[in-house]
């Protein structure tokens, strides 16, 4: 019964369609592009189309006449035109036709620029597969694939963050590419020569890294530092310190690693709070990471690199982001201008002292003011110190950047940064040593009244130009300015309290600046199947003062002023080999010639990746490396560490290192897991340390003795990460040794010590967890600790080691015109006491109590709210 009244209903429907004729379409346009009367029957008459957009605009076509069939219909409009018109099942696909010598194939390019879908934003350093050929889009989202005509060419688009555009084109194509952002917290995806998965792209190629931004706002923190959270949360960067303005990456030393935004050089502020980073969040769009083994377009550290991008604003509307939390107030506006450019402005300061609890805060990791402690406080001979925070605190910093796109394939930008921070810290504390044999009330304490300030500033412009001169060919050029700037001033009196005489008294004061300019052209030649040839040239100007005082009571008087310069020139080349479906080969070699051309360096470069299976991958890279500007390390008497940026001149050498990197990466089913080891070799590193002489006048050079020697850094890291649907969970473990010898001009070098860095292991665990419009992040970070702090503590009486845990909960609107979030974060929440290496300081004040500590503890318990607008 039922299979029959199928039957009767089925001939119905199939005798009604015969009875209907088709229906006429009818076409009436007047000197109209193509593209447009082809939107025109889509949207009427629901025609199924695949053509590139750009090419149909160039014909415009009159017509005034009815067609009975879609085919029909096309066949006319294209008749005397350079198409072709192919259909496949319900899509008609219209293909330009190629002119091309008879008998010969000609070569076919797919090229276009990658941007997000609505903001018209460039995606940089977007991933590209076609045919299997791998190959990376340049800073402006641009690309170009040559290949062999008469095939289909399967295009694959993926970028951190977004979903993947994914299509097959019978032709060659030039074209704007939109990708759509994702809805899920962890949209981050990897490429391997094979299918796109969403998964860490990590272990691409060796030692580098690109991070999704985009879940940074998801972790643990406040909005302000949201980058270097989950920067810290990488595997090789180190984590203990809670820097923000200088990342110390897999063993290399501070000073070492080049951090780059908009192209130019970040220098970085000592930021006393650690909560605050110095790129304002709001506006980074790409993350790229080398931790070592470099290509050769990138030079002048021997540590390593990262590179961060900042957003080119929206095309289409003005947008206006705001964030309020505990610290900050930050604002940023994308207004269009002119149709092809946009304007993006950005500013965020404190707006109350921090560390102070009589101003206002909700939540702040603010303290007491660092008033006279009269309660004797009792310490042993060997661990005197005391816990210190500013009592005036304030950050600012702003952004500006303006993009003009003459057409879609060339980009002009120019961005501009300004921020500074200063603070004031002033405390007086009694002492009372436990363990003298007098009795506790003839005990004589000791006032020490210990003040420091310090000012801090960076700004830095950047030009940048990007021309495609042909389908093959595409150059870059950016000049670049960045300044650097820090005075300080510490001033220590100790005096017994029954007397008036003080003990001692020292004051240090110091002024250190530093300037670079550059220019550097990048072009690119695109070959058949993925290879490219990339050349360039450049040059680098780098200038730096230090300004040193030292007083240490009425016995000596240092004073130095030194002024450094240096230019060098550089040029490299290239080339990216593709070999086979498994192999694929990077060579380069990049020249310099510094000091005014009386050196000539070379630094060769190079890179493999090797597919054992469509899971498992060999990575390997390696090369010589050059710094001209870098971060000296001054030991005072006192054995404080101070660095000050310098440029090599007479006096300081060249930085010179090697390195090598081995990784394996195996991925299948939303599972990564990526093993690297690394092994670098720094020569020429120096020191100026202090060592009165017995027959010392006063000045500089009586005191401070120059140490010269090398270093190395080995390690292992692991990072294993597992994506659920929409949470993710991720781990890393790092075991490193930093070693360095040093000794005085003309002695022989000693053997190998641990280095000032140098921390064996550190462990990371976080988790990101979706579940509708709630967001709930989690993150564990253990550290050894570093041997600076061990050496500042050698008994054991404070917990060198560093341990924290974080934790977040978010909470995201999504109306009409606007977009919400707000939520709550806890920073260690187990209120751990750990040390931050930047603010520790030995005074040597009398025998009775040895040396006095004055230290500050990283990020204490912090619970602290925030509020998102972006409308």
């Amino acid at each position: 019964m039922i299979r029959g009244t199928l039957c009767i209903l089925f001939l119905l429907l199939v005798l009604t369609r015969l009875a209907q004729p088709d229906r006429p379409i009818s076409v009436n346009v007047k000197d109209k592009p193509l593209n447009e009367v082809l939107h025109q029957l889509r949207d009427q008459y629901g025609l199924q189309l695949s053509y590139t957009e750009n090419e149909l605009s160039k014909y415009k076509v009159s017509v005034q006449k009815q067609f009975e069939t879609d085919e029909e219909t096309l066949n006319f409009l294209l008749n005397t035109l350079p198409f072709r018109l192919k259909k496949a099942g319900k899509v008609f696909i219209i293909i330009p036709l190629k002119k091309g010598k008879t008998g010969q194939k000609s070569d076919v390019h797919i090229s276009g620029q990658i941007v997000e879908s609505g903001t018209r934003e460039p995606l940089s350093y977007s991933n590209i597969i076609i045919n299997k050929k791998k190959l990376v889009a340049d800073v402006t989202g641009s690309f170009n694939f040559i290949a062999s005509a008469d095939s289909s060419f399967h295009l694959q688009i993926s970028h951190l963050g977004y979903f993947v555009f994914d299509t097959v084109l019978y032709t060659g194509i030039d074209q704007h590419f939109t990708l759509k952002p994702s809805i899920t917290p962890l949209p981050e995806i990897k490429v391997q020569n094979r299918p796109i998965d969403r998964s860490t792209l990590i272990g691409d190629i060796a030692g580098n890294m690109k991070i999704n931004h985009n879940i940074a706002q998801y972790l643990p923190g406040q909005g302000d530092n949201s980058i270097f959270n989950l920067l810290r949360l990488m595997p090789g960067i180190q984590a203990t310190n809670e820097q923000s303005a200088d990342l110390q990456l897999s063993g290399s030393q501070e000073g070492q690693s080049l951090m780059t935004f908009d192209g130019f050089t970040l220098f970085g502020l000592k930021n006393y709070n650690n909560n605050i980073s110095i790129i304002n969040p709001f506006l980074v769009k790409n993350i790229n990471i080398y931790q070592g083994s470099f290509p050769a377009q990138y030079g002048n550290r021997v540590g390593g690199l990262v590179q961060m991008i900042g957003k080119n604003g929206s095309l289409q509307k003005p947008t206006f982001s705001f964030n309020l939390n505990a610290t900050t107030v930050n604002g940023m506006a994308e207004l269009p201008l002119f149709r092809k450019s946009s304007l993006v402005i950005a500013y965020r300061q404190t707006y109350y002292n921090l560390y102070n609890s009589n101003n206002f805060n909700i939540y702040a990791p603010t303290h007491s003011k660092n008033e006279t402690t009269r309660t004797p406080v009792n310490f042993n001979t060997n661990l005197n110190g005391f816990d210190v925070y500013p009592d005036n605190y304030r950050y600012r910093d702003f952004n500006a950047k303006y993009t003009i796109n003459p057409n879609k394939n060339d980009q002009l930008y120019f961005s501009l940064y300004l921020g500074g921070d200063k603070y004031r810290l002033t405390t007086l504390k009694e002492l009372k040593p436990s363990n003298s044999e007098d009795p506790p009330e003839t005990r004589n304490p000791l006032l020490v009244d210990f003040s420091d300030r310090e000012k801090n500033s960076q700004d830095g412009f950047s030009a940048f130009y990007s021309k495609k001169w042909s389908a093959k060919i595409s150059s870059e050029f950016l000049f670049s300015r960045s300044s650097y700037s820090r005075e300080a001033f510490q001033n220590t009196q100790a005096q017994a309290e029954n007397t008036t005489t003080a003990n001692t008294g020292n004051e240090l004061e110091f002024s250190n600046t530093a300037k670079e300019y550059s220019f550097r052209n990048e072009n690119r030649i695109n070959r058949k199947d993925g290879k490219e040839l990339t050349f360039g040239a450049g040059f680098y100007t780098n200038k730096a003062s230090l300004v040193n005082i030292n007083s240490y009571g009425d016995s000596l008087n240092l004073n130095s002023e030194q002024q450094f310069s240096n230019t060098h020139l550089y040029a490299f080349v290239k080339e990216h080999l593709p070999i086979g479906k498994k192999l694929i080969i990077d060579g380069g070699i990049r020249f310099l010639v510094a000091n005014d051309g009386n050196k000539f360096i070379a630094e060769p470069r190079f890179s493999m990746q090797y597919k054992f299976t469509e899971n498992l991958k060999l990575n390997v890279a390696g090369g010589r490396y050059h710094q001209f500007m870098y971060k000296l390390a001054h030991v005072d008497r006192d054995n404080n560490y101070n660095y000050f940026w310098v440029t090599s001149a007479n006096s300081v050498p060249v930085l010179n290192a090697t390195h090598y990197c081995l990784g394996l990466n195996y991925y299948k089913n939303s599972f990564t897991a990526n093993v690297e080891s690394y092994y670098k070799k720094t020569n020429n590193l120096s020191r100026q340390v202090f060592e009165q002489h017995q027959n010392a006048v006063p000045g500089w050079n009586s005191a401070y003795i120059n140490y010269t020697g090398d270093a190395k850094a080995y390690g292992i890291s692991t990072y294993l990460r597992k994506d659920f649907g929409n949470q993710a969970i991720w781990t890393s473990y790092n075991w490193s040794k930093a070693l360095e010898r040093l000794a005085k001009e003309g002695d022989a070098l000693p053997g190998y010590v641990p280095a000032i860095n140098d921390q064996r292991h550190e462990f990371k665990i976080a988790a990101l967890l979706n579940y509708k419009r709630f967001y709930f992040s989690s993150d564990f970070v253990y550290g050894s600790g570093q041997k600076l702090i061990r050496q500042a503590f050698p008994d054991n009486d404070v917990s060198t080691d560093y341990q924290r845990v974080d934790l977040a909960l978010t909470y995201k609107l999504n109306w009409e015109k606007s977009k919400t979030e707000f939520g709550v974060s806890v920073l260690n929440i187990f209120d751990r006491k750990n040390l931050s290496y930047n603010h520790l300081r030995s005074i040597n004040l009398s025998p009775e109590f040895n040396v006095v500590k004055v230290y500050t503890n990283a990020v204490p318990l912090t619970p602290t709210i925030f509020l998102k607008i972006v409308f």
